[in-house]
């Protein structure tokens, strides 16, 4: 036989499962970059694209990318300056030829994206540019890191 404590707290389970599964249910889902993200609108400007990696400063990559695009802390800079001219992306060109061509999708972590680059390592695994992108009124797609 059931006592009054038992079925009181089987009760309360019952009731904090279901708000839980509310809750969990109404979070949003993976925000989907605008087409603005799109790989086949990813253009750089400036007149130092088709120079060198290395005669690439920081501030000048900041200028050349899309507004809507941004590389917080140059992560994704230093990762293209080191492992870009191994994969024939010299230049911020090169970049923005391979970025056209990826393939976008969602990488798994909520909000992260990525984009897989037609570039393959000796070992066969895709380049990916992998980016943040939160939705919002004045989100914007964060360059994160260039990843075999």
């Amino acid at each position: 036989m059931q006592t009054y404590r038992s079925m009181r707290f089987g009760g309360l389970m019952a009731a904090f499962l279901f708000l839980t599964l509310g809750f969990l249910l109404a979070l949003p889902a993976h925000a989907k970059p605008p087409s603005a993200c799109a790989p086949t609108t990813f253009s750089l400007s400036g007149s130092n694209v088709d120079n060198l990696w290395k005669q690439v400063t920081n501030n000048q990559w900041s200028k050349m990318l899309p507004i809507i695009w941004q590389d917080n802390g140059f992560h994704f800079y230093a990762r293209v300056r080191e492992r870009g001219p191994d994969a024939g992306i010299n230049t911020p060109s090169d970049l923005e030829s391979e970025i056209r061509r990826g393939t976008p999708s969602a990488e798994g972590t909520p909000n992260r994206w990525q984009i897989t680059l037609p570039v393959t390592s000796s070992t066969g695994r895709s380049l990916r540019v992998i980016y943040d992108y939160a939705g919002g009124k004045n989100a914007k797609c964060e360059l994160v890191t260039l990843s075999y």
